[in-house]
């Protein structure tokens, strides 16, 4: 009596796995676009602290900066 009932349930799960293999499968989730990128900085503007415009700013031109623009103190 048991092997009546095994056999159909047997064949029953063997098949379902078949079908399941056929079924068309779901594409897979679009990846979510990436922010644009930020400036790095976009506090500080460096031709300001350039005083003499070379392209390059001295330790001299950076003092005179932060002498004069102290910003937050720390807490």
């Amino acid at each position: 009596m048991k092997f009546r009932l095994l056999l159909p349930l047997t064949l029953l799960a063997a098949s379902a796995g078949a079908f399941a293999a056929d079924a068309p499968k779901k594409p897979a989730p679009a990846a979510p676009k990436a922010a644009p990128a930020k400036p790095a900085e976009s506090g500080r503007d460096w031709a300001r602290i350039d005083t003499n415009k070379d392209g390059l700013v001295s330790p001299e031109e950076m003092e005179k900066f932060l002498a004069d623009n102290p910003g937050p103190l720390k807490k």
